[in-house]
């Protein structure tokens, strides 16, 4: 009798997600005066509630029954908002719609914006470390709770506190919570990754061997100005146009490989992986082949000794967008191993509810192709 093939895990790489604070072990681990900490932890929580933000009507008591935005709020957390988005019970109910069996939840709102900006005003000490730990408590919690349905992606203040900072929370997140990823910036501070000063980071995330997942945060849209909410390359060229994501984040990403690549990260640092969010993917081939190019002609000034494209392919997974047509030719040119497809719920461009459809409908694509976007090659990113 013949076996029936096995049903194929589908994860969504990039779902948002906004739980209520949770300082636990923040005291402990923040690195501050004794006397600092109450003040941290009460600034945190306000900063962190959406409601408390917006002043006036919707700040009231009454405000807050019939005009709450929040459904991170204690009095909306069940009842208004976007489905599951700070509820892991809500989205493992959300699942079956979504065409997917398992999501990546990633920090959204204020725990996602740790990592500054080339206009931002300094938080202080610790603030940005205080609300990426609640953020990796809540999801390392619903990790736990759901481990069937549910991955966390932990995140530091890459860029905002300090290099030392940065190393204790990720061991932290990995190793007490059980993470099984860790969200950066796509530079530091303006800085390129291969600068040496970050060596000690890479150092670490090499030991802990999770993947790390790299997204940033959209240009603040006022219409008549973007006001950067991250350090982006050209931002001040950004500032018109609401182009931060898709040009301003893939041009970040493609520094990120020339500094993975001619810049010997991968080369000194052999088992760092990589995802990267919200760019589209079909570029991939094109900067594979400008940084082969590169390497073929100024050798000398390239720290790897293997053709950029090889470690690429090695280490690095783009998501692709579910009506990217492009992404065809795209795996035509370099194979379906490095593209990997996410949601983006709850917030625009997401494609809820069945984001998964797309790339099942997309002609062009084999079987293999889209199991292997799909959930084919998450599932080997995090071994699962």
């Amino acid at each position: 009798m013949a076996t029936a093939p096995a049903k194929t895990l589908k994860i969504d790489g990039d779902s948002h997600f906004f739980p209520p604070i949770d300082f636990t072990d923040v005291a402990e681990n923040a690195g501050l005066p004794e006397s600092a900490v109450d003040m941290l932890l009460r600034d945190t929580a306000v900063f962190a509630d959406r409601e408390a933000r917006r002043g006036g009507f919707r700040a009231t008591t009454a405000g807050k029954r019939v005009a709450a935005v929040n459904p991170t709020a204690a009095t909306t957390q069940q009842a208004s908002g976007p489905i599951g988005h700070g509820a892991a019970d809500q989205r493992v109910q959300l699942l079956p719609d979504t065409g997917f069996d398992m999501q990546v939840l990633i920090p959204d709102g204020i725990y996602a914006n740790a990592f500054g900006s080339p206009i931002a005003r300094d938080w202080g000490e610790g603030l940005h470390l205080a609300l990426s730990m609640s953020y990796n408590n809540a999801a390392a919690a619903a990790q736990n709770a759901y481990p069937d349905q549910l991955i966390a992606c932990g995140v530091v203040p890459f860029g905002t506190e300090s290099l030392e900072a940065n190393i204790a929370e990720a061991k932290r997140a990995v190793n007490k919570l059980g993470v099984k990823s860790l969200m950066i910036n796509s530079n530091w501070r303006g800085e390129n990754w291969d600068t040496v000063s970050l060596y000690p980071f890479w150092d670490e995330m090499n030991k802990l061997g999770v993947p790390i997942y790299v997204h940033g945060n959209p240009f603040s849209c006022q219409v008549q100005d973007h006001v950067p909410s991250n350090w982006t390359i050209g931002w001040e060229r950004m500032r018109r146009m609401h182009i931060s994501n898709y040009l301003g984040f893939g041009f970040e990403y493609m520094i990120n490989m020339a500094s993975l690549t001619l810049g010997g990260l991968l080369t000194d640092f052999p088992n760092l992986k990589f995802a990267f969010f919200e760019a589209g993917a079909s570029w991939l081939p094109w900067v594979m082949y400008s940084l082969d190019r590169v390497y073929g002609i100024e050798p000398q000034c390239a720290r790897c000794d293997v053709k950029p494209s090889e470690l690429i392919l090695n280490s690095s997974y783009v998501a692709a967008e579910p009506d990217e047509d492009a992404i065809v030719g795209a795996i035509q040119t370099i194979g379906n191993r490095n593209f990997i497809v996410g949601s983006d719920y709850p917030h625009p461009p997401s494609t809820f509810p069945n984001t998964a459809a797309g790339i099942l409908n997309m002609p062009g694509l084999t079987d293999e192709d889209k199991e292997a976007m799909l959930g084919g090659n998450l599932r080997r990113l995090f071994n699962i």
